[in-house]
């Protein structure tokens, strides 16, 4: 019989006769389908032994590993934090960090495998019961290493590897007392799946098949292609697949993202739909360095439909982070963008390509525009599309076809003038720059076109329309490449505002001043966007030292295995100068590549910034916590930057001893980098016993419920990145590279109080299809399992101990045999 592939949620299964069973236990189900479809030994080039019953069997539900990779202090020589998928040091002295995920884990029905390594993230209302957690994969696929299995898209008419953006559910209930809990998160996880299940790409053709003979003329997949639609990226995904189905595409290296609730600033003000907001960040192309490229689009998607729209709105250049601020108005958006504008290697023929068509303004070549550029922003007008004409399909209703690009743009001519890069050597908290945001004389039109064309080579000449002296305040003027804009975060509580961070360690914050007002005065003209904004950006922290600045708590965690501590960063530059790598020379007193980075709001005006390395501190990457304030000064009379927790790399003792969570997956030290970051506290606060947020009210709403939590009762998600840990379960099963997302819960007091954590009963089930060890499951989840199976074990009860608990199986069957499945399916 021929078989057709399908998707549904992220799941790969035949059109057959037979049913697709939801019991776990059934030959047929979508556990073992997908299990199957992820497998290395499925993929034709499998070379192993092994069956899917030996290397599934080890496989744990997704939450119950409850052990962190983060620690509070290195490991050392304790041998009770060496202990391969245990905790090492967790006396976390600004509060707890709990396991919410890990890589490698799989969901009790769909068969769902979270992938790594996790980065840009966000959580929404799926029901009034329920808390969705979505975050995306950092994947390279074939680009650069480890092929992640793929995700069908399009009713299985594409198969797409790299990066995956995958969605947990949690009970709302049970999250809000996670922190006082004693079980894993298993015990309150209700389902997951992939998020993109059907995708559009910037022609808004549904991306289909790649042709492996040449040009795909229909449903090309824009970041892998140029404009004719010949594949031309380094290599193509593995011939055969690294599992069941070989990949076409590659969505390559999802860094940030946004999750944009529907009106987040207003009645009516925002986003017509709620949508995760993502991109690509960059690409190699073919060794041959004679290839065109389209570029990186960012990446709409609409989560009630698991839609995915590539985006030319914004540029093609990739991009670190984009997110919407407010607007003040209800007829427009506004986006901050950041990233590379322009990461793409063996780019020769397309930089020829561009000064082939002319020189620049003042007669000089143009030079490759990566990291020459400014803060940018973009104004989108909602109901039209790309050409200024009324229309209602998803990208025009919200803003994101009809739109300009601006930069920040300073007087050149003032005293106090430096390029981007060097001002923030000798500025401090508070200080300020006055400019303008300029547009950029290039707009999206729809067209798809190579980058050669592409807007993000504007930032190189004068600004549109700008008065004398005045040019885009890039990282080391028009001609040289600077500091590349990392992460951007929207002012949380509504102003016009956005923080700004660099790898080179400084952040500030953005204010676009009257943008309300000038939008207004633009919108009725022939050409409907400001054609100058005023602004200013303050200060926040400089490329300068943050000597005395980091408060390592009370007792002083933050120690490293060189005998110092995270008061200073020894990276790989640092380590050739003084050799901070290998003996207690400190290291850098400055701040590194913040590659993590959000503000939030809480009780009483304050706001609050999570802070993200990505630094290559060889002893383990930094997170802190800081309270943004624009009084502390060039000499503060605190500690702002409050140390949580570090993580993995080179020098680190838990890395070098083989440690991982999953256990078995450590392949040797490397990198690892705490990112992503979401503010959860609106959607906990309860009135009069009851949870004051609906799933169907307005993200406003949920900003406004955030404002009014204290700092200490915040329930932050936070992602954690752990690229060494690709062995084991990962590898096996085609999940790229390992990391976990947790939850935070503040407390700046930095005495090392935890919340005391309780016992309560739970349920428990067979962790897969293949063993008969017990894992935590969900009561209601079991219940919806067994239903499945045809079983209804009433006597399933919980206990009050993970020692003694309902062990009843309720798979229906176990199945202890490899699945004999077919190793390339039928189209």
């Amino acid at each position: 019989m021929t078989c057709t592939i399908l998707a549904l949620v992220s799941i790969a299964f035949t059109a057959c006769a037979q049913s697709t069973s939801s019991c776990p236990g059934a030959v047929d189900s979508l556990h073992q389908r997908q299990l199957a479809f992820a497998w290395e030994g499925s993929s034709a080039n499998y070379a192993g032994n092994a069956t899917l019953a030996e290397e599934a069997a080890v496989l744990r539900p997704i939450g119950e590993h409850k052990a962190r990779i983060a620690e509070a202090s290195d490991a050392g020589d304790t041998a009770a934090y060496l202990v391969d998928g245990a905790d090492g040091d967790v006396a976390f002295q600004f509060n707890n960090l709990k396991v919410l995920a890990t890589v490698g884990e799989v969901d009790y029905m769909t068969g769902t495998m979270i992938v790594g390594v996790p980065d840009g993230l966000g959580a929404m209302l799926a029901d009034d019961q329920t808390v969705r957690c979505v975050v995306q994969s950092e994947s390279y696929g074939p680009v650069y290493a480890n092929e992640a299995h793929p995700y069908l898209v399009n009713d299985g008419a594409a198969a797409i590897t790299g990066s995956h953006v995958q969605y947990v559910d949690y009970d709302r209930e049970m999250m809000s007392t996670f922190m006082t809990s004693s079980l894993p998160a298993s015990t309150m996880v209700k389902g997951a799946g992939e998020l993109i299940t059907k995708a559009y790409n910037l022609k808004g053709e549904a991306v289909g098949p790649r042709s492996r003979t040449g040009p795909t003329t229909s449903g090309a997949f824009d970041s892998n292609v140029d404009a004719d639609g010949n594949y031309v990226l380094v290599a193509p995904p593995v011939a055969g697949g690294v599992s069941q189905q070989e990949s076409d595409w590659v969505m390559q290296s999802l860094c940030s993202a946004q999750l944009a609730e529907k009106h987040q600033w207003g009645e009516g003000k925002g986003f017509e739909d709620d949508i995760f907001l993502t991109n690509e960040e960059w690409i190699i192309l073919d060794e041959s360095n004679d290839k065109m490229h389209i570029g990186l689009p960012a990446h709409a998607i609409n989560t009630a439909t698991k839609t995915s729209y590539a985006v030319g709105a914004f540029t093609l250049g990739g991009f670190e982070k984009i997110v919407e601020f407010s607007s003040g108005h209800a007829d427009y958006v506004v986006l901050a963008v950041s990233g590379y504008n322009g990461a793409i290697s063996n780019h020769d023929a397309i930089l020829a390509a561009r000064n082939s068509a002319g020189a620049r303004p003042d007669g000089s070549a143009w030079v490759w525009p990566q990291n020459i550029c400014p803060a940018r922003i973009y104004i989108g007008k909602k109901g039209f599309d790309a050409d200024g004409n009324a229309a209602t399909d998803f990208l025009s209703r919200n803003g994101l076809s009809y739109g300009q690009m601006y930069g920040f743009a300073v007087d050149s001519s003032d005293a106090d003038f430096a390029d981007r890069d060097a001002w923030h050597k000798t500025h401090y908290n508070g200080d300020e720059i006055t400019g303008k945001f300029y547009p950029i004389d290039w707009r999206w039109d729809g067209a798809v076109r190579n980058f050669d064309q592409d807007g993000s080579w504007h930032f190189q000449i004068p600004p549109k329309g700008a008065m004398d002296n005045y040019v885009f305040w890039n990282g080391a003027g028009s001609s040289s490449s600077g500091s590349k804009t990392e992460h951007v975060s929207p002012e949380p509580a509504g102003e016009s505002a956005f923080f700004q961070t660099s790898t080179s360690g400084y952040f500030g914050k953005y204010t676009v001043l009257q943008l309300a007002d000038s939008i207004t005065s633009a919108a009725s003209e022939a050409d409907p966007f400001p054609a100058v904004i005023d602004a200013s950006y303050r200060l926040h922290q400089g490329e300068t030292s943050i000597e005395g600045l980091i408060d390592l708590g009370d007792t002083s965690k933050g120690q490293t295995a060189n005998g110092k501590d995270q008061t200073t960063m020894c990276d790989s530059s640092m380590d050739s100068s003084n050799s901070c790598g290998s003996t207690e020379a400190p290291g850098k007193l400055t701040f590194e590549d913040i590659d993590g980075f959000e503000a939030f709001s809480a009780a009483g005006g304050a706001t609050y910034s999570i802070i993200q390395e990505d630094g290559g501190n060889l002893y383990g990457e930094r997170m802190f916590i800081y309270q943004n304030r624009f009084d502390y000064g060039a000499s503060p009379s605190s500690k702002p930057f409050k140390f949580i927790a570090q993580s993995g790399r080179k020098k680190n003792s838990r890395m070098l001893a083989g440690v991982g969570v999953p256990p078995g997956t450590n392949d040797g030290p490397n990198s690892h980098e705490f990112s992503g970051v979401d503010d959860l506290s609106g959607m906990m606060v309860k009135q009069n016993g009851v949870f004051a947020l609906k799933a169907s009210d307005s993200g406003y709403k949920r900003r406004d419920l955030s404002q009014e939590v204290a700092i200490s009762d915040k329930l932050i998600l936070i992602g954690l990145q752990a690229h060494n840990l690709d062995a084991g379960v990962v590898k096996k099963f085609g999940a790229d590279r390992g990391g976990q997302w947790m939850l935070y819960q503040p407390r700046m007091e930095g005495d090392g109080t935890l919340p005391t954590e309780t016992a309560a009963t739970f349920a428990q089930y067979a962790c897969n299809a293949f063993t008969d060890e017990q894992c935590h499951i969900h009561a209601s989840y079991k219940q919806e399992l067994e239903t499945a199976c045809g079983s209804d074990d009433s006597s399933s009860g919980g206990s009050d101990s993970d020692d003694k608990s309902d062990t009843s199986d309720g798979l229906g069957r176990k199945v202890f045999f490899a699945l004999s499945l077919s190793l390339a399916w039928a189209m």
